[in-house]
């Protein structure tokens, strides 16, 4: 056993230095959409977009002053996300609004939506569509829809369909 002893201390130190052995913050301030900020873990609901400046820990880019709105449905429930930008470029088009989030953001994932289509003006089908509202994610890589670079429209459910998701948007 006394042989042991100096490994076990040493697995100790090791995960101490880790983080492994360290005690939980405590919890501390308000969970208000208005208190979240990259860096802070406490707020229950994202913020706007403007709480997500360009550069802060865990905050990959931002789609939050451009002339997009989204008029979003999750299971029924209405939302309407504004600020959001569309690009075309060749056959490609992309529609993005809210901001994209890394792992280094700390808290509940900021709304977003981000679609991108490889085809002409026009109907398509499983286009790279992403859709973040509430804190959650919606994975939808079975969609439909259609964009022009006026706006267009899309739908699809997840997959385990859990959520029917669908949209209209103007650019």
């Amino acid at each position: 056993m006394t042989a042991l002893r100096p490994c076990l201390i040493a697995s100790a130190a090791l995960l101490a230095l880790l983080g492994g052995c360290r005690a939980p913050k405590p919890k501390a301030g308000a969970a208000s959409a208005e208190s979240h900020a990259p860096g802070t873990t406490l707020a229950q609901i994202p913020a706007a977009c403007a709480a997500y400046p360009a550069g802060s820990p865990g905050v990959v880019r931002t789609f939050c002053s451009g002339p997009a709105v989204v008029k979003l449905t999750i299971n029924g429930a209405e939302h309407v996300l504004k600020g959001g930008s569309c690009e075309t470029s060749g056959n490609i088009f992309s529609l993005n609004l809210g901001v994209v989030a890394g792992p280094g953001l700390a808290g509940p994932a900021p709304d977003y939506v981000g679609l991108t289509v490889n085809a002409p003006p026009g109907p398509f089908n499983d286009a790279a569509l992403s859709v973040h509202y509430g804190g959650k994610a919606y994975l939808l890589p079975h969609n439909t829809g259609q964009a022009t670079p006026a706006g267009g429209e899309f739908s699809g459910v997840t997959r385990k369909g859990h959520a029917k998701v669908s949209a209209v948007f103007t650019c």
